[in-house]
């Protein structure tokens, strides 16, 4: 062997017993190291035993706590806050405040070395029931779009929780992001989440069925006018408006509608789209104060956006009282 080989041969050599070396101090002389995780979410188990019991948690003092573990130090990178689980069973609870463990447990091979709380307290009080339709939406910024849901395997939701909690429900939906759906009708099953008025979740509420099956295509959101049709048989049909009175009976009746609606459909349905318009509102036959749901007429393909699926106008009937005196005199 020449000497250039014999100096590869070695260098070769050097390089393994290094790489070996290195692995023997990692696994043996200083296997273990600790990580600190922040804001590891708690998760809540045991409300719906509550629910069945009439209660309801109305309040948390946490949502999330620090945990440290012990683990080797190779398998750090592959270790995230989704492999810790921190459980607050509540089954147990009764109405008032209580005092909860928390059950904190890391991936294999790992050890809990320190937790920011091992306990936590909630507010429990007596519970309460309300049926919400249930809504397909996207999550987040999606302006201009919103799901076209067709074979949904419910159409209402049963939600149970604190009376305080329930009575900030003002929606249940089943969530998607944009980029799940295409022009394309594909098949989801999703969880159902309760929304209030600002937008925000509701946590700690049990909702029936727990999830949903349903088809769902990008809809295209386009705003168009509406043409709110009345129908007045002591007079000529005619389309209402804020300021139009509709005579002929001795009595006024007024309608006020909006001038336009949101829908949505496929780009192709909703392009040639610009105005839609409702079945007949009989105002001969009103002769008190009404609102009434609007019956829309759609095109194949169209339709109306979750904020437009139970449109109503206002009717403001009075009686025409000069025509009394007429007669009177």
């Amino acid at each position: 062997m020449s000497d250039g080989m014999r100096r590869i041969l070695n260098i070769i050599i050097a390089i393994l017993v290094s790489i070996v070396g290195w692995t023997f101090v990692i696994y043996n002389n200083d296997p273990m190291t600790e990580v600190k995780y922040k804001d590891v979410p708690i998760i809540f188990t045991g409300e719906d035993t509550l629910a069945n019991e009439g209660l309801g948690v109305s309040d948390v003092s946490d949502e999330t706590i620090d945990v440290t573990l012990r683990q080797q130090r190779v398998d750090t990178a592959n270790i995230s806050i989704e492999d810790i689980d921190v459980i607050a069973d509540v089954s147990n609870a009764a109405e008032g405040q209580n005092g909860i463990s928390l059950q904190i447990t890391g991936p294999d091979g790992t050890q809990v070395s320190e937790a920011e709380k091992r306990s936590i307290s909630i507010e429990v009080e007596t519970s309460d029931t309300v049926e919400k339709k249930i809504y397909v939406q996207y999550d987040g910024s999606t302006a201009g779009y919103e799901p076209v849901t067709t074979r949904n395997t419910s159409s209402f939701a049963t939600v149970i929780g604190a009376e305080s909690e329930v009575a900030r429900v003002d929606r249940v939906a089943a969530v998607l992001t944009l980029d799940q759906t295409s022009d394309q009708l594909k098949n989801f099953t999703s969880l159902l989440t309760a929304f209030d008025s600002d937008g925000e979740e509701i946590d700690h509420v049990v909702i029936y069925p727990g999830e949903i099956n349903f088809n769902a295509y990008t809809g295209t959101l386009k705003e168009v006018a509406l043409n709110v049709v009345t129908e007045d048989r002591n007079a000529e049909a005619d389309e209402a408006s804020d300021d139009e009175e509709n005579t002929g009976d001795g009595y006024t009746r007024k309608v006020s509608a909006p001038d336009n609606i949101v829908i949505k459909g496929s780009a192709e349905a909703v392009a040639n789209v610009n105005e839609i318009s409702t079945e007949p509102i009989v105002l001969s036959d009103m002769y008190e104060d009404q609102e009434v749901e609007l019956q829309l007429i759609l095109p194949d393909g169209v339709y109306p956006a979750s904020d437009y699926e139970e449109l109503t106008v206002k009717v403001r009937v009075t009686r025409d009282t000069s025509a009394d005196k007429s007669k009177g005199e």
